[in-house]
């Protein structure tokens, strides 16, 4: 396994990382970053092709090596771990390895070995999507939803549709229900002079599930949703790659918001989309790692550019409104900033 591993691992200009053979006068010692993903997860368009594409321009600037892997379930994506924590305690060279984890599927697995890297000076991990720093060796980083998505919850209320499907993957996902309930929050701080209808859906009841969706039960979802066949319903999906299969079955001329980048369909309508800056985010992580001053932790929102929202339109629209848009937006910081106590 370690072998194949070595072997389908692919730098940045696309050369094959593989064990030194007796041919090479010695091995690569420029910089590796090394990123395991969530089972499934690489094609979500979504935060995981943000961060493969984060890493990757950050690489072509700055010179190091990198090596994706995204496993088919969680167990080989826990072996993937095991593989990456025995090769960076036992490693006896000085070349410089950042290992990086993306999701919190992995998280009692990380929080049980971390500490096996305490022994290696030149080994760094990173684990993303915990608010939880880590007791010993690693950093980590949270990116939270809640004020960017009070602020789109707000926002919702001037648009054009009669009801909102807020599709959040599962109960258990840190990141999912805050962005869930900073959604709900800004959405119930307005009163519109046309009244909406909010259907919360959750896709699984298992944690770390709801990440992938069948298109067939995304149409059944979509069309229980509907009052009547002609309802305008808006679909708001916080549920990385599964917002596909809603993308894909939703009819001409419904409503979307995109969720951590903007996903254009051109037979719906989309005018607000919260994303997620993780791409940029990581660029910053990994000047800190290279300059040897990556925090311990950091939580980042949409009061330091962590998160934000891209208008499709422009904001004209809300402005006919009378809605003064950088108002919105302070008080969504200043609720964020109640909540996570910066």
């Amino acid at each position: 396994m370690a072998a194949c591993l070595l072997l389908t691992g692919c730098t940045k200009e696309g050369n094959t990382i593989y064990l030194p053979t007796p041919d090479e006068r010695q091995p690569a010692t420029t910089p590796l970053v090394t990123v395991i993903y969530g089972p499934n997860s690489l094609g979500d368009r979504s935060y995981c092709d943000k961060i493969y594409r984060g890493i990757e321009a950050s690489a072509s600037r700055r010179g190091f090596r990198t090596l994706h892997l995204m496993p088919e379930s969680m167990e080989q994506g826990q072996t993937y771990l095991e593989m990456m924590f025995q090769q960076m305690e036992s490693a006896r060279d000085s070349v410089r390895r950042l290992f990086i984890a993306t999701s919190p599927v992995y998280d009692e697995f990380i929080r049980k070995n971390n500490r096996r890297l305490e022994n290696n000076p030149y080994a760094d991990l990173l684990y993303l999507e915990t608010s939880t720093p880590l007791e010993g060796k690693g950093s980590t980083l949270y990116i939270d939803y809640y004020g960017a998505m009070y602020m789109a919850g707000c926002l919702s209320q001037y648009d054009d549709f009669d009801i909102l499907l807020l599709v959040l993957a599962n109960p258990y996902t840190q990141s999912v229900v805050e962005a869930g309930e900073g959604f709900v929050e800004g959405y119930r701080s307005i009163t519109p002079e046309k009244e909406k209808t909010l259907n919360i859906k959750y896709l699984s009841n298992e944690p770390g599930g709801g990440f992938q969706l069948a298109d067939t039960t995304a149409l059944r979802i979509f069309e229980e949703t509907q009052e009547y066949i002609y309802d305008d319903v808006c679909v708001v999906p916080v549920c990385g790659g599964a917002m596909n299969a809603f993308f894909r079955i939703m009819p001409d001329n419904s409503y979307y918001i995109s969720i951590d980048d903007y996903v254009p369909i051109k037979r719906c309508e989309n005018r607000i989309n919260v994303i997620k800056n993780i791409d940029t985010v990581l660029d910053d992580y990994i000047e800190k790692w290279i300059n040897v001053t990556m925090p311990k932790h950091q939580t980042l929102g949409l009061g330091d550019g962590g998160t934000d929202l891209y208008f499709t339109k422009g904001t004209g629209w809300l402005e006919d409104e009378d809605v003064d848009v950088d108002n919105v937006r302070q008080v969504a910081i200043r609720k964020e900033e109640e909540r996570y106590g910066k």
